[in-house]
Formats: C-alpha cells, structure tokens, sequence
C-alpha cells in the first residue's frame, strides 16, 4: 500500500481527499499546516506528498524546497494542489522540482490518476537507478579487485610459502617480521571486504550497523592506537599530533567509532606528505564530540564533502589505491547518528570534521 502525506489547511478538504486516497487502496496521513507536513514527511517516508500552494507562515514552494534539501527525498514525487495555479506558480514549482499540479476544485478521477501516474513513474526510475548502481559498483569492484584484493592475497600466500621454507630450514630469525606482513595483508583485505559488505547493504536499504556494546571510551587513545597500528602498516614514516582536550564518552559505541576512525585516517594517510605531520584537534561542543583532522596531501586534487559518493576517488582516475569507498562510508555512519562530516581541500591542505552526538563521561 502506497503511503501518502496531504498538506491542506483547508480542513474540509483535507477531509475529502483523505477519503478519496483511502477509498482507492492509498494509506493517506494528513497535515494542516506547513511546519506539520515538513515533521510528517520526515517521520512517515511517504511514496508521494501532496500539498496546496496557499498555506500558513510557509507556503507550498517553501516546503518543497526544505524537503529537497534532504537526500532522502530529493527524488519524492511532488504534487502542487492551487485554486492559483497560473504560468508563474507552475514555472516557479517546476524549477523547485514539483512533479504536478492539479488545480481546485479537482475531480476525484483527476486526483487518482495523477496520483497514480507520479508513482509510477517514481517506480520506475527508481529500478533503473538501483540497476545503474549495482552496475557501477560491479565495474568498479572488477577494476579495484587486482589490486586491493589480489596484491594483498599475492602477499599472504608468498609470506606463507616463506615462512614455511624457514620453518622447515629452522631459520626463525625474521618470522616475526614475515608474519607481520602477514596480519597486514590480511588487515587490508578484512577493510575492503567489510566496506564491500556494507555498500552492499546501503545499496539495498539494510543498516550495516546494528546495536553493540556501548562502553566508557577515551577518544585520544583510540586514535593513538589506530594511527600506531597504520603507521607499521606501511614504510612511510609520519608524526601525529593530537591536540586539545583528553576526554572520555559515557556509553559510546566504541567498535563503530573505532572503524570510522581507521577509514579517516587511512585516508590521510594514503595520500600525505611525510614531511607534514598529521594533526587532530578533539573538543566537545554542544552536546557534540568533535574531530578535526586536518593533513598536507601529496599531489593535486580538490575535494569537498558533496563530492563523497561511492567508488569516488579524488586522486588521479588511474590510480585505483582504495576502493573509493572509505569516506563515503564514513558519511553514512555519522549521518546515522544524527551527526555530520565535512571535507574540504585548500592548497594542499586536506581537513576533516567529524561531528557526533555524544555524552562526557565523569
């Protein structure tokens, strides 16, 4: 059943509608004001919304407009209800992103088969949009797989066969070393399978994350921990400096933080300047514990948080270190948890902020 949200302020009317949409198999929920709509088209995730033009302190165009600013109904079918719906309203909605207008008084007929005909073509882009998407990700997991699969792969079986010879000569002095390399090829290839995994439940409207156990959490060590752990995983050598407060969260999920903070600075990472070192900057504002990491990168790229999408990589094209996934990810998450992250680069400089809502610990 197709759910639909009517703004009408005309309470008779709203009424009516209700009606017609409910008589014709629709699953209608109804506000009578602008502000009332926005809060029911966030909570209900509706298959199409249909509002009149003429409301109270917002009219139509201004809730079309607040909604399209969200990404989850960019593409939310849009139908303008107006007793004034000349050329100019028409234009001005059109340019907003309106779908249709009907214009009052409207027949029941009219009302279902516009209805009807928004929906489905709703349907149908979103098919081949799910097509598209699936099939990009394909072609791009066949491009990044001969090297974040198969070179990390290459190295665990060659170090094996390694190792093995050393065992059976009983020459142990660099086994230490030999499984080292091990752990790491195999650290890089759980990264990549756990990011394909999760883009693959994204894609198909699946939360990767579901609830773990939440504990006291200093934020400092975990960073000096992760950024330890990168740092022996590869021959660059880089400094790290954390700045600003010590502090610890109150019940936070650690293992998610934990992993998007390793998808973060592997980014840095992968692309700096080790004659930089790498800064963050830790803080807690309004309710929000707030990181700051900012890098000089190697190279010459721009990149800015509307540019995160999956498999986007803002180094060179031909350069397929990554799986373009890392930060995307990452966006994901934390919009999840009602928080934010923004990225930007300004001559070679790379900084990001990430914004979580969070509790300090006493």
């Amino acid at each position: 059943m197709s759910k639909i949200v009517l703004i009408e302020d005309d309470l008779l009317l709203a009424e009516n509608t209700s009606l017609i949409l409910s008589l014709h198999g629709y699953e209608c929920f109804v506000a009578n004001s602008s502000k009332d709509g926005i809060l029911l088209i966030e909570e209900i995730n509706p298959d199409l919304v249909v509002c009149d033009i003429m409301l109270d302190s917002m009219d139509g165009f201004d809730v079309l407009r607040a909604i399209r600013q969200s990404k989850g109904f960019i593409n939310l079918p849009f139908i303008f209800l107006s007793g004034l719906a000349d050329l100019t309203d028409k234009r001005k909605g059109m340019n907003l992103g309106a779908d249709d207008f009907l214009t009052k008084p409207y027949s029941s007929k009219d009302l279902i088969e516009t209805i009807q005909a928004r929906i489905e073509i709703s349907s149908a882009k979103r098919v081949n949009a799910e097509i598209e998407t699936k099939k990009n990700a394909i072609d791009v997991f066949y491009k990044i797989s001969t090297h974040e699969y198969l070179t990390p792969l290459n190295g665990i079986i060659n170090f094996g066969k390694l190792l093995e010879e050393m065992i059976s000569q009983n020459d142990m002095a660099d086994a230490s070393n030999i499984v080292k390399a091990i752990q790491v090829s195999g650290q890089r290839m759980l990264r990549v399978t756990r990011k394909l995994l999760w883009h693959n439940q994204l894609v198909n409207g699946i939360s990767p994350w579901g609830n773990t156990n939440k504990s006291k959490l200093n934020v400092g060590d975990l960073q000096r921990g992760i950024f330890d752990f990168l740092k022996n995983s590869t021959n660059s050598q880089f400094d790290f400096n954390i700045q600003g407060e010590d502090f610890y969260l109150f019940a936070f999920d650690r293992e998610s933080l934990e992993q998007m903070i390793t998808e973060l600075l592997q980014n840095v990472i992968q692309y700096s300047d080790p004659k930089f070192e790498i800064t963050s900057n830790n803080y807690f504002e309004n309710e929000m514990i707030v990181i700051n990491i900012k890098n000089h990168y190697k190279g010459n790229y721009t990149m800015s948080t509307s540019m995160i999408k999956p498999f986007f990589q803002a180094h060179h094209s031909k350069d397929m270190n990554g799986s373009g996934l890392g930060l995307y990810i990452v966006k994901e998450w934390v919009e999840k948890q009602k928080g934010s992250l923004e990225v930007s680069t300004n001559q070679n400089m790379f900084e990001v902020t990430l914004k979580i809502p969070a509790k300090l610990a006493s």
